[in-house]
């Protein structure tokens, strides 16, 4: 797994301009600038046990406390990743009381007392004192589940939990309070061909994805893409597919014929059929996007 980014790094929203302050100014951070004024919107919560999964294919481990890494995701966890909007799952007490569960069957990293379901996606949640993140979707039943109870898979559809983001760094104990603040980024769609247009909308001219960061960014398996070549020719004519290319930079012209040409009017290199590394969108940018006051 890759080392996470420095501490301090950058909030999911664009860099601020030169000789502009990080700091927790309310005159000059943005986020803090609406976190500082923000109102609880829904009763709080509280984290009632805490869980880290070391790697792909073994059982979360329990743990008293865990460091949320702004932009990264939970110190020590296989989901940390940069531009993963899979970095924090979030289960409630009531799923686990409604389907005979036990504290970390769904594989949570967090769980809250209560429904985490009634949340929604673009919500920002405190924990504790200083760690925030912003819920993304539901988390979809994978078949891991049936090992639990047969027929799980299907019945616990939308009560798996939420995933999330998080957008500042913080320690998080078991105990610690969460609230919602009165702060919210955009939406991100449930339905995994509505996500994957509203990001490559978002895809800046000149700035290319590759199909393995695609995937990463909405949050799915490498499975998915199979599904690549049918959304790139069924995309809508103002949807700027020409900005994905392959894993190695390769055009796609095979479903996109006239990419090579599009791409070098927005300034491209492209050498021997593949853009240049310089190109690529940062993972770090995929969700930059500013939240707005509720």
């Amino acid at each position: 797994m890759a080392s996470p980014p420095q501490l301090g790094g950058q909030r999911c929203f664009p860099t601020p301009p030169r000789g502009v302050s990080r700091g927790c100014s309310v005159l000059r951070d943005p986020l803090a600038a609406l976190i500082n004024t923000s109102k609880p919107l829904f009763k709080r919560m509280r984290v009632t046990a805490l869980f880290i999964k070391r790697s792909h294919g073994t059982p979360v481990t329990p743990v008293e406390a865990i460091v949320l890494q702004q932009s990264w995701g939970i110190v020590g966890d296989v989901s940390a990743q940069v531009g993963s909007p899979r970095q924090v799952l979030l289960a409630g007490t009531a799923s686990l009381e409604r389907f005979g569960l036990r504290a970390g069957d769904l594989q949570e990293n967090l769980l809250l007392e209560g429904e985490v379901e009634t949340f929604r996606s673009g919500q920002v949640l405190q924990i504790g004192r200083s760690a925030q993140i912003r819920l993304t979707f539901r988390c979809e039943p994978c078949a891991s589940l049936e090992r639990l109870q047969p027929g799980l898979t299907r019945r616990i559809r939308g009560n798996r939990g939420m995933l999330a983001m998080v957008v500042q760094s913080g320690d998080v104990v078991c105990g610690a309070e969460v609230r919602p603040l009165a702060i919210e980024f955009p939406a991100i769609p449930e339905v995994v061909r509505e996500r994957f247009a509203a990001l490559v909308a978002r895809i800046p001219p000149g700035r290319v994805v590759s199909t393995p960061n695609l995937l990463l960014a909405l949050g799915v398996t490498r499975s998915y893409a199979r599904a690549i070549p049918t959304w790139l020719k069924q995309a809508s004519p103002a949807l700027p597919v020409h900005r994905i290319v392959g894993a190695d930079g390769t055009l796609l012209t095979r479903h996109l014929p006239d990419q090579q040409r599009q791409l070098q009017a927005e300034g491209v290199v492209i050498v021997q059929a593949k853009v240049a590394i310089a190109h690529y969108w940062p993972a770090s940018e995929f969700y930059a996007e500013v939240p707005r006051a509720t």
